[in-house]
């Protein structure tokens, strides 16, 4: 399918490109790897009067591994991310999410900032526009219904992003930046837990960079993921988990990040020991949405939210003691 018709700009600048999202506000979409934008497009999904590339700005992209934090441009393309050896011995679920997003003819263009800022998605929605217009106009396309159940009063689309369950799960923050301010959140603060409106930053801003700042003691992490291909899939459920231990390796901190499981990214945060694993493993179970808005029956993938969280603990265990 042929693009629709669109104005494009190309800021060499961050400042250049905080100016032309201001204005005109509201009709400018950003693209950077285009992985995702482009489809949306041909689909008729979305038909924005400019398109901002921001692939040229300066001083977005790379990984500056400091002693006591990292810094990831928005811009960095998810193959540097997964190959980085630093990445990989200190944050290895990021470096695991990176690896498993898709394709390298996709990870060679896709984005971490891209890949964070995904819309939610639903096998209902995500439809050519020729398609959906024949259909009564859903929670997403501005009506009142809810094609996955019936007579649902929200959105059930599903957030599919590989780097977000990996980078809450290391307790990583984000920066955003509009003209005359610049503000860091933590990753978990981008989501609204909205299918209509998943993110929770401004028309008017651009997500610059992301901050790790670097665990204390021993730990380890992991990502693992649910897809039906396995080179090029979204995932249908996934798990990141970190893993804390003291001097005498007694488990300190478990957390665990879900992915695919709602409208945004769902977080397990608790002290536990290696007997809880069932118990946490539980719970991200009951958290998990079952819904089929996916390719996969959403019974399925609730169970392997439980499998996933299990696989991911293990592996994060795993790393310590590889480290040790």
């Amino acid at each position: 399918m042929k693009l629709p018709p669109f104005q494009y700009l190309e800021p060499a600048t961050v400042e250049e490109a905080l100016s032309m999202i201001r204005s005109p506000k509201g009709t400018v979409k950003i693209i950077a790897g285009g992985t995702e934008l482009m489809n949306l497009m041909k689909l008729r999904l979305i038909e924005p009067a400019f398109v901002m590339n921001i692939g040229k700005v300066r001083n977005m992209d790379g990984i500056d591994i400091g002693d006591t934090e990292t810094v990831i441009g928005a811009n960095t393309r998810l193959k540097e991310i997964a190959n980085a050896a630093l990445v990989k011995k200190r944050f290895r679920a990021v470096a695991e999410a990176a690896f498993q997003v898709a394709s390298p003819g996709i990870t060679n263009m896709a984005t971490v900032g891209g890949n964070l800022l995904q819309n939610t998605r639903c096998m209902y929605y995500t439809q050519s526009g020729i398609v959906l217009d024949g259909l009564e106009r859903c929670h997403k396309r501005g009506g009142s219904v809810c094609f996955v159940v019936k007579g649902s009063k929200r959105c059930l689309s599903v957030y599919q992003g590989d780097m977000a369950p990996a980078l809450i799960a290391l307790d990583a923050r984000c920066v955003l930046e509009k003209e005359g301010s610049t503000r860091a959140v933590p990753v978990t603060e981008l989501f609204t837990g909205n299918g209509v409106a998943p993110l929770a930053i401004g028309a008017d801003e651009l997500l610059t960079k992301i901050i790790l700042p670097k665990p204390e003691g021993l730990y380890g992490s992991a990502y693992r993921k649910l897809r039906l291909r396995g080179s090029t899939d979204y995932p249908l459920a996934s798990a990141a988990a970190f893993v804390s231990v003291t001097d005498n390796r007694k488990v300190f901190t478990c957390r665990v990040v879900m992915g695919a499981t709602g409208a945004a990214p769902k977080v397990i945060d608790r002290a536990a020991s290696e007997a809880d694993v069932e118990a946490i493993a539980q719970r991200a179970y009951e958290l998990a949405e079952g819904v089929d808005s996916l390719q996969m029956p959403g019974a399925y993938r609730r169970k392997m939210v439980r499998v996933l969280t299990k696989r991911a603990i293990k592996a994060a265990l795993d790393g310590i003691k590889e480290g040790m």
